[in-house]
């Protein structure tokens, strides 16, 4: 009995520095209950985005925008966020005799968030999605797949960005 105390006071004691290590942990989106949003939502609420030149690029953007901003306003322009998106489409199987091919489609997006001022970059990264698709002999459906496919990648690419950059702004300097 007397050994079984002292390993479930160890234990204890062994979460009890656990649970004090995490004192210092913070929820990315979250506020201390001090101030009304936190440094990372008021950021990336100030990230403007040129407007696009084609349709996934707006795609990305619109995403971006939804997630990042208030409802019906758009960033005051203290930051510039540029994308350069690339896509590929290559098959995945091909079976012969079949009505059915599976495709799939790679989207990379390289992006700058730049000083709105000084035009200066301030982060930048790269990141990519690939989602896959079937195609098959309906012209209509074909487009329909690959435009649901175009979505659902400019969706994931435009959720990592946002991450990165929230990661951003919550482990910069203040004084940055």
């Amino acid at each position: 009995m007397n050994m079984r105390c002292f390993r479930v006071g160890i234990v204890a004691l062994v979460a009890l520095f656990g649970l004090q290590a995490c004192n210092n942990l913070r929820p990315l989106y979250g506020t201390n209950g001090l101030e009304s949003q936190s440094d990372v939502v008021t950021e990336l609420s100030n990230i403007d985005i040129p407007e696009p030149k084609n349709r996934v690029q707006q795609l990305i953007r619109n995403n971006l925008i939804s997630s990042m901003s208030p409802p019906g306003r758009e960033g005051n322009g203290r930051y510039t966020l540029i994308l350069r998106p690339s896509s590929r489409e290559f098959n995945l199987v091909i079976e012969r005799n079949t009505d059915v091919s599976r495709k799939s489609y790679r989207l990379k997006v390289a992006f700058s968030l730049r000083d709105g001022k000084s035009g200066q970059r301030v982060y930048s990264g790269n990141t990519f999605s690939e989602v896959s698709y079937d195609e098959i002999t309906s012209e209509f459906a074909n487009l329909q797949a690959k435009s649901d496919a175009e979505e659902r990648a400019a969706r994931q690419v435009s959720q990592d960005i946002r991450t990165r950059l929230a990661a951003y702004f919550a482990t910069r300097s203040p004084s940055s």
